[in-house]
């Protein structure tokens, strides 16, 4: 019903205070101020008291989406209310869950342990982003940036306070996790001075000795916090540290695992049955991988395809400058095929650079950044140390699912939409957001990219890869999986390195669990989507037009998007002539 449109009427007026109330606590959120280049005056605060004012904020948002029906409200308000929704869902928990799982970034992406790569590494990431782009204009700004020094010493300190919370509550790092979170802390601390380093424009109008100062704040606060983490990690801590891993063997972890499957698939699944669906998908996988090798030769030796392909030197670079050069024939390959499958298109640009040093022991691949106030660029951050030292037939679909037409067409195009409200344009929903990003990896393949068996195969790998993660990342949290076990199922069925092995089964069970269960449950459910707008409009239907009704809402609940594409067809089927 359109009726709530009329002038004046009350409960529209309500809806959007309310939509406008959730988008200033969003805007609170590090990702979201990095994006519009917000000017910091603190930076961000992972304490308890911090958690329960959110709780509180989004708890408050829910009792008045109560008094509303989103039935009588416009399309596309009822929508941004369904966001809302979710994300006040997930705000509303802060407190409840703390001492388990929090979320640094205030947008749904909920880590065990701040000490992490995921967690409070990515946090720490966007802080050095914004101390980077910090804009020094007027004198007195010397004083505010030496605060801002001050605060990144209290944010380490949080850190640890939260840390020594956990153990007190029995809830340690486990072993293997702890191990990752020294070295961690020790890369952070040492590249810290060039991180913080300040270097203020027309330096002659500064006071004496800024830069000293800056060092002298650095040297006499944040090492010093540094110190007090690691000293936290001590050896007294790693004797009491469990060697099992995974949410579950903490005081009420199942529970709140349960509601992270939710969460970040944004289903109403159990964990097992996220696991059958793994196993079932891998299954597949494993029958096209096999068809592959028989096509080269390798019929039923896996092992000597993979020793084939990495001895490759077609499939290898070993140098950041080569891997770059792989990234950018991608790139190319699809460009002239994007407007035969998108109307829509980002203005911003996008490439590839190489991942911080300090990440890139505990993160596998790297991240992709998008577009922000200081850099119109989106870029992929990679783990240059990983690439230039295995082969890269799989860079392809790591391109298509990161760059074009994965995540920068998604989230820039999301970000400069003008119909979307600022809550809408900068929301983040996992499920959606890595569901879109393995759909265009897919797509990519139908639209004839992964031109080599090779590059299919590397498809296929990365497909393995993502899956394995439905089996693993519940088996480890609380279907009762070892750490051995889940790292053997993925020697056999992920063809990642060893050493990715390592640390990608780390991340499921000691750092953001539930959260890889997204990319492929997301993507499952766009293609289901794809196929019943295609049975239900027949010969009228047209892949542009999908792809609009998809990419124009920006990131949404994947019911939410269900509930979209249903209201889509059903205007095509009465005559609508676009989406």
């Amino acid at each position: 019903m359109e009726a709530a449109s009329q002038h004046g009427d009350p409960s529209l007026h309500e809806a959007r205070l309310i939509v406008d109330c959730a988008w200033e606590e969003l805007q609170r959120s590090p990702y979201v101020q990095a994006r519009l280049g917000v000017a910091q005056t603190r930076l961000p605060d992972v304490s308890f008291a911090e958690a329960e004012r959110r709780s509180n904020a989004g708890n408050l948002i829910l009792k008045r989406l109560q008094a509303l029906d989103l039935g009588t409200l416009p399309h596309e308000l009822a929508l941004t209310l369904r966001l809302v929704v979710f994300q006040a869902r997930a705000w509303s928990r802060a407190a409840q869950w703390y001492w388990i799982a929090i979320d640094p970034l205030g947008i749904g992406e909920f880590g065990l342990f701040l000490p992490t790569a995921y967690c409070g590494g990515y946090l720490l990431s966007y802080v050095h982003k914004q101390l980077a782009s910090f804009a020094f204009s007027e004198l007195r700004d010397a004083d505010r940036y030496l605060a801002l020094v001050v605060d990144y010493a209290c944010l380490i300190d949080q850190f640890t306070a939260r840390t020594t919370g956990q153990a007190e509550r029995g809830i340690r790092i486990p072993r293997v996790q702890a191990m990752q979170a020294r070295s961690l802390l020790t890369a952070l601390k040492s590249g810290v001075r060039a991180q913080l380093a300040a270097a203020p424009q027309h330096a002659a109008a500064w006071p004496q000795d800024f830069a000293g100062q800056v060092e002298n704040c650095i040297a006499t606060c944040v090492e010093p916090a540094f110190d007090r983490a690691l000293a936290g990690l001590s050896d007294a801590y790693f004797e009491q540290a469990p060697e099992m891993v995974g949410i579950g063997q903490y005081a009420g972890g199942e529970a709140v695992y349960a509601e992270l499957v939710k969460l970040h698939t944004t289903l109403d699944l159990t964990p097992e049955q996220v696991q059958v669906r793994g196993l079932e998908r891998m299954s597949e996988i494993e029958e096209s991988i096999s068809a592959i090798q028989a096509e080269l030769g390798f019929k039923g030796d896996s092992k000597a395809f993979v020793a084939c392909l990495n001895n490759d030197p077609q499939w290898r670079a070993n140098t950041v400058e080569g891997v770059k050069a792989v990234f950018q024939r991608y790139i190319d390959r699809l460009r002239p095929h994007l407007k035969e499958y998108f109307s829509i298109a980002p203005k911003a640009a996008y490439g590839v650079a190489p991942l911080p040093e300090a990440l890139q022991e505990a993160m596998t691949y790297g991240y992709y950044d998008p577009p922000r106030s200081d850099r119109a660029e989106g870029l992929y951050l990679f783990n240059a140390s990983h690439l230039t030292k295995q082969s890269l037939f799989h860079l392809g679909a790591l391109t298509y699912h990161e760059l074009m037409p994965g995540h920068h067409l998604q989230l820039a195009t999301q970000q400069e939409n003008p119909d979307l409200h600022p809550f809408r344009a900068h929301s983040f929903v996992t499920a959606y957001i890595e569901g879109w990003a393995e759909y265009a990896a897919t797509l990519a393949g139908e639209m004839g990219l992964y031109e080599m068996p090779q590059e299919r195969y590397g498809r296929l790998v990365m497909d393995a890869f993502l899956t394995s993660r439905l089996v693993v990342d519940t088996g480890m949290n609380v279907l009762g999986w070892s750490l051995e076990r889940a790292r053997e199922y993925m020697r056999t069925h992920s063809r990642l390195t060893e050493a990715e092995i390592l640390t990608e089964s780390v991340r499921y069970s000691c750092d953001i669990p539930a959260q890889a269960l997204a990319y492929k449950v997301g993507d499952a459910q766009i293609l289901a989507m794809r196929d019943r707008m295609r049975c239900a409009l027949g010969e009228r239907f047209n892949l542009k037009d999908f792809h609009d009704a998809i990419l124009r809402s920006g990131a949404l609940p994947l019911a939410d998007l269900d509930w979209h594409v249903d209201r889509k067809i059903e205007q095509r089927v009465h005559g609508v002539q676009t989406l």
